[in-house]
């Protein structure tokens, strides 16, 4: 018992440094974490956005590694007319067979492939799956660079800060890493601008930064477009 006073007094303490009712700019948000963390350990970077609704997923690849190790190689699905690609990579060439795959079901999103990559001239056709991929964080998107014409350079680009997200199954926030404390600030920040670049900004209402256990700083999220 003796001990959890200990730690609510630290909390306490830390979250004095903090004005509750200030929305801090970015980079003042950040640099103000390291002060408020009271842990011995290496906490990690947290970031809580609460956005306009609960259908809101896709894909970061993040500037700066965030701690995610991939699982498995990537399997991609390349809509490209260009066939380059080393062949120890898991490449599925993409068509209009492929296409018609997909809407009979005979070959499945996230079982067959995670990611899919398109050039410009490949997107209409893609339009007609749109609906399965959409949802899925699926869809080539130029913000993501899944939409480019050298997809070769896309896979061979190391993907260890790749992050899909997606809103809590019960409320509109979307909860997600941005690094370890001891990751430099301006690699959290830069983390944290291509985030808000992938969701949109007009989507996000309210965000707040923290550490493991340590207590929230509210986020001037405007402050990350100047």
């Amino acid at each position: 018992m003796k001990h959890h006073r200990h730690l609510g007094k630290k909390y306490h303490q830390a979250s004095s440094l903090i004005d509750k009712n200030k929305a801090y700019p970015a980079k003042e948000a950040i640099e103000l974490l390291s002060k408020a963390s009271y842990i011995k350990f290496d906490p990690t970077v947290e970031i809580h956005l609460n956005v306009i609704d609960k259908s809101i997923r896709g894909k970061v690849n993040f500037p700066h590694a965030v701690g995610q190790a991939p699982k498995r190689k990537a399997r991609y699905l390349v809509f490209s007319n260009t066939k380059s690609i080393s062949d120890d990579q898991q490449i599925i060439y993409g068509s209009e067979k492929t296409i018609e795959e997909i809407l009979q079901g005979s070959l499945k999103p996230k079982r067959d492939f995670d990611q899919v990559i398109a050039t410009p001239k490949f997107m209409p056709l893609l339009a007609k799956v749109a609906k399965i991929l959409g949802p899925l964080g699926l869809m080539p998107n130029p913000k993501n660079g899944t939409v480019t014409e050298d997809a070769s350079a896309f896979i061979q680009k190391p993907q260890e800060s790749g992050y899909e997200y997606k809103t809590d199954p019960t409320a509109p926030i979307i909860h997600t890493s941005l690094g370890k404390l001891s990751t430099k600030p301006q690699a959290i920040e830069e983390n944290l601008r291509a985030l808000i670049s992938s969701i949109g900004l007009t989507k996000i209402k309210k965000a707040t930064v923290t550490t493991t256990m340590g207590p929230g700083i509210k986020l001037d999220v405007a402050s990350i477009s100047r």
